[in-house]
């Protein structure tokens, strides 16, 4: 056991041959051996030499005929091959018990779902994440088909016929690859999931992991940033629909300008009724023009609320008109019934008309699938300190079931390229703005209504407006527009008015010739080449400081005049006349300087 001769070991004792370890057991055992004791022991043993050895020993005292201790006896066995061989069997026990434990604590805790299934399709385990994904305990889950509980009804010929080939061949497509389909749940509802199939060969069997990842919210989350980009491309097209919109408008408004001061004039000063009512139908006309110009440029134009007082009926027919193409071409009628003694309300013009027009063409495109007549009426009335509007059509109505979601932001019924969900969003929000309400009900044809409610203005004493020429003393005023035949209406105007006007086609002009100085009012054109109006209208104070106040900017720039003129203005106002301008608009700026 040892290597040693019997010459190196009688004679010599357990310290000399085992060391100082076993020479201390040692010596700890004669107590009890002298006491008629047999220890037993096993552990390792390290030798003088330094060898390690397991060695297992019995020990037991030893006497003569006459029963004297002479001595003791101590049976050694050495094992250490076999205790290596169970010790390294321990370990690799253990550590399968480790890996096991850690196999099932990240099954279990895993946030995406696992199932296990033989070969013959049957679900023999899933983790709480499968549970949970598809609504099933698993009581009612383990030992079922796994056709039955996640595989929708129109894929399990499908899925049988692969589980067959595979079992028959050993080919599969769909083993180890990661793939995208849809899972039935235990309602019923099917949901998107990514799927990977693994094998796994045990000693008796095989069986299959599927490792499951649910796409619900990733889909969402996609459907949203795709919302959110024909969102982002819809504002494009619209503000570059409104920039292009407001320029056409801006580049008519100077001969609208044109036609409305001359129709105008000629109204005044017609010879007889015939030239008169010729003057009067081209003036109405022209407008008419005007009125949906300066509608589409409202529309385009984007500055902060801005109240004022304002007849709801100027605001419902000069929506009526900028709408009334698109109605008759969809054979669309459009009947208006307006209480004339309508109380005025406190309102941005442009945001309430926005409110009138979303709520007519809603109501257009409810009529366009419907058999004639097709009819959409707005009526206003009055009720208890506010005004009230109803824009109602014959059309199909709002169903039940979505009419509580119809105000909410990006929720049509439309189809897709029609509507983009946000018109009546921002109806409530504008109305809502000027402490009103917006509600829907149906109207007595079954359609669709809509009633706006808003306060009424409280009613200061007007100012009235004078029908013909002013009679007071006329002001020298100064007219500067590099369009010729708007500075020359406008002084046809003013002199109408029985003022003396100095007329001026460019900002250099006026300034070289002195006209300043003499002005005691000015009308200027925003855009002019060189010096555009609020330069001059500085230079203009500058040589002439009784001016301030009372430089007059005329503009059809609805895109950036009102933010360069506000901004110019700063803690101050400038005044401002908005072509294309009638006698009456001529007639109110006068009033403030008269």
């Amino acid at each position: 056991m040892f290597g040693l001769t019997h010459e190196a070991v009688i004679g010599y004792t357990v310290r000399d041959i085992l060391g100082e370890t076993q020479a201390a057991r040692t010596a700890a055992m004669l107590v009890g051996l002298r006491n008629g004791e047999t220890p037993q022991w096993s552990d390792w043993v390290t030798d003088a030499t330094g060898a390690r050895r397991y060695l297992e020993q019995a020990s037991a005292p030893c006497f003569d005929r006459e029963g004297t201790l002479v001595g003791f006896i101590a049976l050694t066995r050495d094992i250490t091959a076999l205790k290596e061989r169970e010790e390294a069997l321990e370990a690799r026990l253990a550590a399968l018990n480790v890996a096991e434990t850690i196999n099932t604590a990240i099954i279990k805790t895993s946030i995406d779902p696992i199932m296990v299934v033989d070969e013959e399709g049957v679900l023999i385990d899933l983790n709480p994440a499968a549970m949970a994904t598809f609504g099933y305990a698993r009581s009612h889950a383990v030992g079922r088909p796994i056709s039955d509980l996640i595989i929708p009804p129109a894929m399990r010929r499908a899925h049988a016929d692969g589980m067959a080939r595979y079992t028959r061949t050993g080919i599969s497509r769909v083993l180890d690859q990661r793939m995208s389909m849809e899972a039935q749940r235990a309602d019923g509802s099917l949901i998107p999931i990514e799927l990977t199939i693994s094998e796994i060969s045990l000693p008796q069997r095989r069986v299959f992991t599927a490792h499951l990842r649910d796409l619900s919210q990733v889909r969402e989350s996609e459907r949203q940033m795709e919302q959110q980009r024909d969102r982002l491309h819809q504002a494009e097209k619209l503000s570059a629909m409104g920039s292009l919109l407001a320029g056409v408008a801006h580049e008519l408004n100077n001969p609208l300008a044109i036609l409305v001061a001359q129709s105008t004039l000629l109204m005044e000063t017609a010879v007889d009724a015939a030239q008169k009512r010729r003057a009067e139908r081209i003036h109405a006309a022209a407008d008419r023009a005007g009125r949906i110009v300066k509608s589409f440029l409202a529309m385009a134009r984007q500055r902060p609320e801005k109240r004022e007082t304002a007849q709801l009926n100027d605001l419902v027919r000069a929506t009526a008109e900028m709408l009334a193409y698109g109605l008759r071409s969809h054979d669309v009628t459009l009947e208006l019934d307006l209480d004339p003694h309508l109380p005025t309300i406190l309102a941005d013009q442009d945001f309430i008309g926005q409110v009138v027009a979303n709520l007519v063409i809603n109501a257009q495109h409810a009529l366009i699938e419907m058999e004639p007549p097709r009819r959409v009426t707005i009526a206003t009335r009055r009720k208890n300190g506010h005004v009230r509007l109803v824009v109602s059509d014959n059309g199909p109505g709002v169903p039940e079931a979505i009419a509580g979601r119809i105000f909410d932001p990006y929720f049509t019924t439309k189809p897709a390229g029609v509507g983009t969900g946000i018109g009546l969003s921002i109806c409530k929000s504008i109305v809502e703005s000027h402490g009103g309400s917006i509600a829907l009900d149906r109207s007595e044809d079954g359609g669709a209504r809509f009633t706006v409610l808003l306060p009424a203005a409280v009613q200061a004493d007007a100012d009235a407006e004078a029908e013909g020429p002013a009679d007071r003393d006329g002001l020298t005023i100064l007219v500067v527009d590099d369009e010729a035949d708007v500075g020359a209406s406008l002084a046809e105007m003013l002199e109408l008015f029985g003022h003396r006007v100095l007329p001026a086609q460019t900002a250099r002009e006026a300034l070289d010739e002195g006209a300043i100085a003499e002005a005691e009012l000015v009308f200027v054109d925003l855009r002019m080449p060189g010096i555009d109006g609020l330069k001059f209208r500085d230079k203009a104070i500058a040589l002439n400081p009784r001016l301030a106040d009372r430089v007059v900017i005329m503009t059809g720039d609805a895109v950036e005049g009102p933010g360069a003129i506000e901004r110019h203005a700063g803690d101050g106002t400038i005044p401002v006349m908005e072509k294309p301008f009638t006698l009456n608009d001529v007639r109110r700026i006068l009033a403030a300087f008269t």
